[in-house]
């Protein structure tokens, strides 16, 4: 019995067990309440409890931020919530270019306007193996033409506007421009991967694409140029290059065969490789960083692709025809003695004004408002933002000496920040480049390189192609000059817009950093000069020609001779300077900030001693100029007498500046 007992209790406990959450509401409370009293619990813990929460601590929510608030009940129960971000309530803007500001008190952030993305789709990466098909087909059926046609016969292929020789012609000129045409496109893609990866240039896929275009153009190219001789050969001789002379037909073909030689296809990968594995140092002024060894080889590269080319070296190559100049790298030496006497002496004198104006107590308005100008960025801070946007709006509509042009900055600016051509990024730097493929400029604005002397600075480049649509073959020293020209333009603007204590800082600061960045740029050019003519006989010289050459462990104590060699101060000497990527990215291009540096200090100057809109004027035709006001003449030195400017190489245009900075 005791057995049968035991047995029944343990069933009915198990029973208890699996049925007690489906007991009946009111009969698990009483039998709570029963254990409760048994027990000595406290029935305010009970499942039937409810809380009555109250907020003991808490932490508002923001516009862009989060809050928080921590709740108890007075059981002891806790818990905290997050209390979501408000969101911003934007104004109304009239001006894309503009900033709008969150209408909420207390909130103080500002955006521009979201876009109407005009150019997004045109200007979206969408090469691909389709398009390589499509280019590579074209290629073979106009190889395939070339290759058919009867070889030139002088007394049988004579030029001639009608007949069937001329029909024929015109149907393989109408394969060869579609294949230029596709061709663009391509440089229009590589140009859009170029800044897609500059935006976000950590990004490995975008690397990959970025360098499998860099690639492929240079073998389209390769493949673009092996056609130059076929066409002289074939029956279409004439057609293909009426107009010419022998001398410029076989300089075509010399080079044609030069760009299409397996070898310089080689050389010219590699190097682009190179720029991206420098571009993937963390720091290139770290003991430990191959920038010199990967530098060495770039030079080396560089002078034999330039020796394919037919030139005793790259300097030479890039003077003449990399960046459309007039002189030569020999002719830049009397430049350099220019800055020697004049430029360096008249920096060394702005250091010292800035040193006494920066020793003194500075008010916290007159630092906002020098940063305003020189620091802060024009896409987020609302004063430097403004002060732009005025600038632009008092250059107005400018009528131009073409009567069939007029050109609108505000117009092109709001275009600019609305239409989908404005790219910004990671990478440090700022450029526009012109799109052919799409007829197009884009602009880049990378990290720290967004404030608004930069804007102004790639501005100037943005509204002459605009302009010219790229119509003119302009020297990259006049294209500068419409970016430094533009700079110093808005910096005389905004001395009548801010306090008379912040102009002297602004003022002084800019003509420090101009001036300083033509002697680097004289300094880098010397540098580069020195390297690919593998010569030296500066201070240091010894040491650095000591085994009769220059190799990759000296490229430090080159730099360093060369700082003491332009009478640059120690105190303020960046000898590290050439490490930064320029002698890569951009080779032998430097100089070039240098003269159109010379050129914009002398708008700054006709600003100071005539009047803005004297100066405003002289830039203006800087690029709104035409064939007949410069009978046909292009070159840098007609653009600037045009323009009211003195030559670069003329000595008086060194005295203006040296008298204008010392009578500040």
């Amino acid at each position: 019995m005791k057995r049968l007992l035991t047995l029944i209790i343990a069933l009915v406990m198990m029973l208890t067990m699996a049925s007690c959450y489906l007991l009946p509401e009111d009969l698990q409370a009483t039998i709570d309440d029963l254990e409760n009293s048994i027990l000595g619990g406290d029935s305010a813990d009970n499942g039937n409890h409810t809380h009555d929460f109250a907020v003991v601590e808490s932490k508002k929510a923001y516009c862009a931020k989060d809050g928080w608030q921590k709740l108890e009940c007075e059981c002891g129960e806790k818990k905290e919530e997050v209390i979501p971000a408000l969101g911003h309530i934007w104004g109304e803007c009239i001006e894309a270019s503009r900033l709008i500001c969150c209408t909420r008190l207390g909130c103080d952030k500002t955006q521009l306007t979201e876009g109407n993305g005009k150019y997004a789709d045109m200007l979206s990466f969408t090469f691909g193996d389709t398009e390589k098909a499509a280019l590579s087909a074209k290629h073979e059926e106009l190889a395939s033409i070339l290759k058919n046609a009867d070889k030139y016969d002088k007394n049988t292929h004579k030029y001639s506007k009608d007949g069937a020789l001329a029909e024929a012609y015109a149907a393989a000129e109408t394969l060869y421009e579609e294949y230029s045409d596709m061709i663009l496109e391509a440089q229009g893609q590589y140009s859009i991967a170029m800044t897609l990866y500059y935006c976000d240039h950590k990004n490995t896929e975008l690397e990959a694409i970025y360098n499998d275009m860099m690639n492929y153009y240079t073998e389209l190219v390769a493949k673009f140029y092996s056609l130059s001789q076929p066409w002289y050969d074939s029956m279409f001789r004439e057609f293909f290059f009426y107009g010419a002379t022998e001398e410029e037909i076989n300089a075509f073909l010399f080079d044609s065969s030069a760009y299409a030689n397996e070898e310089y296809t080689r050389l010219k990968n590699r190097n682009d490789a190179i720029e991206l594995e420098f571009n993937n140092i963390p720091d290139p002024t770290a003991s430990n960083a191959p920038v010199a060894e990967l530098y060495y080889e770039f030079v080396q590269n560089n002078n034999r692709m330039a020796e394919i080319l037919g030139y005793d070296n790259y300097l030479e190559y890039a003077y003449e025809n990399m960046y459309d100049r007039e002189y030569t790298y020999q002719d830049a030496a009397s430049f350099v003695e220019y800055v020697r006497r004049s430029i360096t002496p008249a920096y060394n004198s702005i250091y010292s004004d800035w040193g006494r104006l920066t020793s003194g107590n500075i008010s916290e308005t007159i630092i906002d408002q020098y940063y305003d100008v020189v620091s802060n960025s024009f896409f987020s801070d609302m004063d430097s933002n403004k002060l732009f946007n005025d600038y632009i709006d008092d250059m107005a509509m400018a009528f131009t000496s073409n009567p069939d042009k007029t050109i609108s900055f505000s117009d092109c600016l709001n275009d600019l920040m609305a239409d989908g051509n404005l790219f910004r990024g990671s990478y440090e730097g700022a450029y526009v480049t012109y799109v052919r493929g799409a007829n197009l400029p884009i602009a880049y604005f990378g990290k720290d390189y967004d404030n608004a002397t930069t804007v102004a600075h790639e501005f100037g480049h943005y509204m002459n192609e605009i302009y010219n649509e790229d119509a003119y073959s302009q020297s990259f020293d006049l294209l500068e000059t419409h970016s430094q020209g533009q700079e110093m333009l808005f910096i005389y603007y905004v001395k009548s817009h801010i306090d008379p204590a912040a102009v002297k800082l602004v003022e002084t600061y800019h003509l420090l950093s101009t001036i300083q960045t033509i002697m680097l740029s004289v300094q880098v050019d010397c540098f580069e000069r020195a390297v690919y003519l593998d010569y030296y006989d500066g201070p240091g010289s010894e040491e650095i020609m000591a085994d009769g050459t220059i190799t990759a462990d000296e490229y430090d104590a080159l730099y360093a001779g060369l700082s003491q060699y332009l009478g640059i101060y120690e105190h303020y000497r960046v000898d590290e300077y050439w490490r930064y990527g320029m002698t890569i990215s951009s080779p032998c291009y430097y100089i070039s900030y240098a003269v159109s540096g010379i050129n914009a200090l002398q708008i700054y100057v006709k600003a100071n001693n005539e009047s803005f809109e004297a100066a405003k004027d002289s830039y203006l035709k800087l690029f709104t100029y035409t064939d007949a006001d410069l009978d046909g003449e292009m070159n840098l030195n007609d653009v600037l007498e045009y323009a009211g400017l003195l030559s670069f190489t003329d000595e008086q245009t060194y005295a203006k500046i040296y008298s204008f900075v010392n009578s500040r």
